[in-house]
C-alpha cells in the first residue's frame, strides 16, 4: 500500500450459477475515510440522452468512446468511477501503483491512469482518473469485449433511467433543485419510490426480507441479488432451497452456495414477491465498503422494472413492468 495516507480496497464479487463473472470493486480514501474525487464535472449539450444497450447475460452493456478507442463498457453502479480493463490498457501511463485483494485473500495488480477524454454519446468528461486492472473474467464468461466499467462516481450529477425491456438507458441533466428537468421525465407515477445513502460511491437502500431490515447495497454489475450467509441462517426457515452452485474467485478458488427463494420483500412500502437470492459471505464486501453489508440488490431485483436513480437528490424510483406480480 503506498505510504502517502491514500490507499484503494478492492471487492471481487464473484457471482455464480449462470456463467459467473468477478466484478471488482476500488475504493480510494484519506486516512479518515473520505473518498477522493478530483476529477471534473461533466459536461454536454443535451437534456436527456437516449443510449441504447446491449444485454450480455444479465450485464447491462453500453458503447461509450474512450480517447480514440470505442467499445463496450459495462454499467456497474457497484463500481466507484472509471475502471478500465488491462489487456487494452496496460500500456497507459501509471500515475500510482496500487495494491488490491479479494475475497478470497488474493492480491489483484492495480495502477491508476488519466483517460483525456471520456464520451457517452453527447455526455463529455475530460482528464478523468481511471483504475486498471485485470477484466479478462468477465470477457471470457461472456465472451465480448470489454473496455472496462462506468461507476457510480460517473453520473454523481446527473440521474440515469435504465429500461432493460427496450434495452434504453436515458442519461438526465438536472436542474438548479436537482430535479430532472421538466418535461424530460420518462414517467411521473413510480410505483416504489425510496432515498438512498450513498456512502463511499455505494448505493444503499434500507428494505426488509420477511420482516427483517436491512441495508441492501446497489449493484448493476451484480447478475443475482445476494445475502450474507449470517443472515440467511436467520431467515432460512421462511426461504426454500431450489439449487445449489459454485462461486469462483480469483486464482480459481470456488465456493458452493445455494439459491433460495422467498417471498417478502419490502424496498421503499412495495412488496415484491417470488424473489430469488443467492446466500453467501459478504465480510470481505463489508470491509471494502467500510460498512456492514447485509444484502446487494442485483439483476432478480432491478429487472422487474423501469428504475430511475437521482444520484444529486439520493432517490430511487422503479416503475414495475405489468407482467411481474405485484
Amino acid at each position: 500500500m503506498p505510504k502517502t495516507g491514500l490507499f484503494v480496497v478492492m471487492l471481487l464479487c464473484c457471482l455464480c450459477s449462470k456463467k459467473a463473472w468477478c466484478t471488482h470493486r476500488f475504493r480510494i480514501r484519506t486516512g479518515d475515510n473520505k473518498v477522493i474525487n478530483i476529477d471534473p464535472d461533466p459536461y454536454g449539450d443535451f437534456k436527456t440522452i437516449t443510449v441504447p444497450i446491449k444485454r450480455a447475460g444479465n450485464l447491462v452493456i453500453i458503447e461509450a468512446q474512450l480517447d480514440t478507442l470505442i467499445g463496450n463498457f459495462i454499467l456497474d453502479t457497484g463500481a466507484p468511477g472509471l475502471v478500465l480493463n488491462e489487456t487494452y490498457f496496460r500500456d497507459a501511463p501509471h500515475s500510482g501503483e496500487k495494491e488490491a485483494g479479494g475475497v478470497n485473500g488474493q492480491a489483484a495488480h492495480v495502477f491508476t491512469t488519466i483517460v483525456h477524454n471520456l464520451s457517452i454519446l453527447d455526455l463529455h468528461y475530460d482528464r478523468l482518473t481511471a483504475d486498471v486492472t485485470d477484466l479478462s473474467a468477465i470477457e471470457n464468461s461472456k465472451g465480448i469485449k470489454v473496455l472496462g466499467l462506468l461507476g457510480t462516481r460517473l453520473f454523481a450529477k446527473l440521474a440515469i433511467t435504465v429500461d432493460l425491456f427496450n434495452n434504453v438507458l436515458y442519461i438526465h441533466k438536472l436542474d438548479e433543485k436537482d430535479d430532472i428537468i421538466p418535461g424530460e421525465r420518462l414517467f411521473n407515477k413510480p410505483d416504489m419510490k425510496t432515498s438512498f445513502k450513498l456512502l463511499n460511491d455505494v448505493i444503499f437502500i434500507k428494505g426488509t426480507v420477511n420482516d427483517d431490515e436491512m441495508w441492501f447495497a446497489f449493484d448493476t454489475g451484480a447478475e443475482s441479488n445476494l445475502l450474507d450467509y449470517d443472515n440467511f441462517k436467520k431467515l432460512a426457515k421462511k426461504m426454500r432451497v431450489i439449487s445449489r452452485s459454485s462461486v469462483t474467485g480469483i486464482g480459481g478458488k470456488q465456493y458452493q452456495n445455494a439459491y433460495a427463494v422467498f417471498d417478502n420483500l419490502v424496498i421503499g412500502n412495495y412488496l415484491f414477491k417470488h424473489n430469488r437470492i443467492l446466500f453467501t459471505r459478504l465480510d470481505d464486501m463489508g470491509k471494502a465498503y467500510n460498512n456492514t453489508v447485509d444484502a446487494i440488490l442485483g439483476y432478480d431485483f432491478f429487472a422487474r422494472g423501469i428504475f430511475t436513480i437521482n444520484f444529486a437528490k439520493k432517490e430511487f424510483e422503479m416503475y414495475i413492468y405489468t407482467y411481474q406480480d405485484k
